[in-house]
């Protein structure tokens, strides 16, 4: 780790951070500058590298939500084979690179956030300013600890300057329960001085509310594996309840409206309603565009390889390249209750072939005549492509007979992995019959008659959470493969669920007001609004019910494997996965549906934690390694 800091290269902005506040933190280009500096606009700068460090592929441009957390209950890697490996698949050893390289970047940006600390009273600026930039650094150095002692165990607890240490680089590990409590000690000195979100208007700046929220994420994980901190659930019902009754932030109406905003890089709505934390990501359009020109490097990959399959790279497609590498498990799927609008939004129910917005459904049941309308429903297959069984969604109104029942799909056809799957083809033959039941207009029941063959399932189905179709740079500008979406680190839903939790734990049973947080995801889960008393309501809800709401509302943003690890209960999850898989998965995906969970049982108490790097291990002869590795 050390040794990196001798010849320290640091990254700066040109643009001002503080006088142009309604745009994201990293708008320009890098250069270089040396650590030696005086004036307020290298201060500004110094602090855009620190949030600068968000948008390396190690962290929001896909590690962070992609090969370093995927590994868990939500989703597995469609691309992967025998000889691939990734952290998210659980066999890469502790020489792999992108171990190292995440190690590395965490501790520059912690180099980065000590040089602004160091130097922040040197420059002529006013004081509330002074005050902004000491909080964020402040805050900034603190969450890169978090990353690192929560992926890692004990590291290095490093405050002072490379240049300060001397000659001796051999820094040994620090305790986890140290390097927390000072993590909470930084974060809640740096609460008061960071900006409001009135103050900045923007999700990409660390305001108060992100630093609450944060507070609330870190004081769950020292109440759970491995620390065990019980009296740390008081502290994070108390943090997240600050922020939610600020009245600052609230959950938007539509829940597919705050991934539309990231990937509209927030562009048309600031997204500070339920947006707390923002990665801030641009487009690499070197040709035209929002930021053509800029020569600022993007590896941002949401969209693409998690994304709405769609097999065309020409830049004008106009749905965007995806290859859809990412894929829900049949578990995930299961948890949505008939008529949650969130399913189909995570979950895609159509793909794309072609240049055109035509979507192509994975599987749909279509209704033909009986004189009614709105009926809605779900069929499920099983590992060939049978269709096992039907789920009402809608029952529809006004139906007087019995109407059609037929189906639509549109699969991708089952080759070996890894190749890219081809251009779906449609099942023509052995299809499926069902009948449905009506009753005062509504479709009450259906049965499946005929099961049929080659339906697409759902290890078929990509990830629809972020859709290139909203990309703010249409085409022919759009990358292939890179995209402007900003990752949502900190969002309100999910505060409003880390306080149920811990209210739940305080008090034995959830209170009033945890029962009405709850209640708020729930409702706009369903399409009500999220204040105002619905059908779905719930009068209580137990630890279970935390464990799923949370999966069906912020999968895929990085934070299931974390939940699992800290709730104790990863290796009942990945057993469940594993079994789920060897019954249901198709026999072209059940390799690599089932890598990460086969390859996780197989030591579960190791793959808690990274391994400590070998290469920094190489450097730093004071390191010691995680147990198993």
């Amino acid at each position: 780790m050390i040794p990196i800091r001798k010849h320290l290269v640091i990254f700066a902005f040109t643009s001002s951070l503080f006088t142009s506040c309604l745009k994201d933190v990293s708008l320009a280009p890098p250069t270089f500058q040396p650590i030696t500096f005086t004036t307020a606009d290298q201060l500004d700068e110094q602090l855009a590298g620190a949030y600068n460090l968000l948008t390396q592929d190690q962290l929001y441009a896909q590690g962070l939500w992609g090969y370093l957390t995927a590994g868990a209950d939500e989703s597995w890697r469609s691309n992967a084979t025998t000889s691939t490996l990734f952290p998210e698949l659980y066999n890469a050893s502790a020489g792999e690179s992108v171990y190292w390289n995440f190690w590395r970047q965490l501790y520059k940006g912690i180099e980065d956030a000590n040089i602004i600390l160091d130097v922040a009273d040197v420059p002529d600026m006013p004081e509330r300013k002074r005050e902004q930039v000491i909080g964020q650094a402040t805050f900034l150095r603190a969450y890169y600890f978090y990353l690192l002692v929560n992926y890692f165990g004990d590291v290095p607890l490093k405050t002072q300057l490379a240049t300060e240490i001397g000659t001796n680089f051999n820094l040994p590990r620090d305790d986890s329960k140290k390097i927390y409590d000072f993590i909470i000690t930084e974060m809640t000195k740096a609460e008061p001085l960071v900006p409001t979100m009135a103050e900045v208007q923007s999700t990409t700046y660390v305001t108060q509310g992100a630093v609450q929220a944060m507070l609330a994420r870190v004081c769950l994980k020292m109440a759970g594996y491995p620390l065990l901190q019980n009296d740390k659930f008081a502290q994070a019902l108390a943090w997240s309840q600050k922020l939610i009754q600020s009245n600052v932030h609230s959950l938007n109406p539509d829940y597919s409206r705050t991934f539309i905003n990231n990937m509209e890089n927030n562009m048309k709505d600031r997204n500070t309603k339920e947006g707390i934390w923002d990665a801030a990501f641009l487009s690499k359009s070197n040709t035209s565009g929002s930021y053509s020109g800029t020569g600022y490097l993007v590896l941002q990959q949401l969209g693409n390889l998690m994304g709405v399959y769609n097999p065309d790279a020409s830049a004008t497609s106009v749905a965007g390249y995806s290859s859809a590498a990412y894929r829900p498990y049949p578990k995930l799927f299961d948890l949505y209750a008939p008529g949650d609008l969130r399913r189909d939004w995570n979950i895609a129910p159509y793909s794309y072939k072609n240049i055109t917005t035509t979507k192509y459904p994975y599987l749909e049941v279509v209704f033909t005549g009986g004189g009614g309308t709105g009926a809605k429903a779900t069929a499920k297959t099983a590992q060939d492509g049978s269709i096992i069984s039907i789920e009402i969604d809608n029952p529809g109104t006004g139906y007087t007979s019995e109407p059609a029942i037929t189906f639509n799909t549109y699969k991708n056809s089952a080759v070996a992995l890894p190749a890219i799957p081809p251009q779906a083809v449609t099942v023509t033959a052995n299809k499926a019959t069902a009948t449905a039941t009506i009753s005062g207009g509504k479709i009450t029941a259906i049965t499946v008659t005929k099961p049929g063959l080659g339906y697409a399932t759902i290890y078929d189905r990509g990830i629809g959470k972020w859709r290139r179709e909203y990309e703010i740079n249409p085409p022919p500008v759009r990358q292939q493969n890179y995209t402007s979406c900003n990752f949502p680190i900190l969002r309100y839903a999910d505060v409003l669920l880390m306080a149920a939790e811990a209210d739940l734990k305080v008090n034995g049973a959830p209170s009033a007001k945890a029962v009405g947080y709850f209640n708020q995801v729930k409702r706009r889960a369903f399409g009500y609004d999220p204040l105002t008393a619905s059908p779905v309501d719930v009068s209580t809800f137990t630890f279970q019910d935390i464990v799923d709401e949370r999966s069906r509302e912020l999968c895929f943003e990085g934070q299931r494997r974390n939940d699992l690890i800290r709730w104790g209960i990863m290796t009942t999850a990945m057993q469940t996965v594993f079994d789920d898989n060897t019954n249901r998965a198709p026999t072209a995906y059940l390799t690599a549906a089932n890598m990460a969970a086969n390859n996780f049982l197989t030591a579960p108490d190791k793959y808690v934690l990274f391994p400590i790097p070998s290469s920094e291990m190489a450097l730093d002869k004071a390191l010691t390694q995680n147990n198993g590795w």
